[in-house]
């Protein structure tokens, strides 16, 4: 693991979207990095320029990401979690979607993919689903969804029934 991952954690007082886009810049160029996850999206200093709306704040951003990676040629993944969700009638937890995202629409309209990982907590052996919500560019991929199996023992997800 160590051969192909870094793991980077600004300290406690840079905590902002330039200093993760700095780190991740330096990354590619000292380390050749293709891919960079930013892990979680609400962890990250937010504060904005006054007038500026949380909608604005994350249009801006996300579009700062996007030129990044497409000037890098790298990948950005953004980890973002879903504001309160609340149980259907049924008692379930409904599957998110990136418009269930806190801040903004936008990170389902500017976003090349979405992707939202979703289990029935009540059914312990129940697969994890992965939900391919949006998928820009046809020869990515295609919505749909994959079930997983957490097997235990490994501590690995496998694409398989047990």
């Amino acid at each position: 693991m160590r051969d192909h991952f870094l793991f980077v954690l600004p300290d406690e007082n840079h905590q902002t979207i330039k200093r993760v886009l700095e780190i991740g810049e330096g990354l590619v160029k000292s380390h050749g990095i293709d891919c960079l996850v930013i892990d979680p999206w609400n962890e990250l200093d937010q504060t904005r320029q006054a007038g500026m709306t949380e909608t604005e704040f994350v249009s801006a951003t996300l579009g700062k990401l996007r030129r990044m990676a497409r000037s890098l040629n790298i990948h950005i993944f953004v980890v973002a979690h879903p504001a309160k969700m609340y149980r259907d009638k049924d008692g379930k937890y409904p599957i998110p979607t990136p418009y269930d995202i806190s801040g903004s629409a936008h990170f389902r309209n500017k976003a090349d993919n979405c992707l939202t990982v979703w289990r029935d907590i009540a059914e312990d052996d129940a697969p994890t689903k992965i939900y391919i919500q949006k998928i820009r560019f046809r020869e990515v991929g295609k919505v749909g969804v994959v079930p997983l199996y957490y097997d235990k023992v490994t501590g690995r997800y496998i694409d398989f029934e047990i």
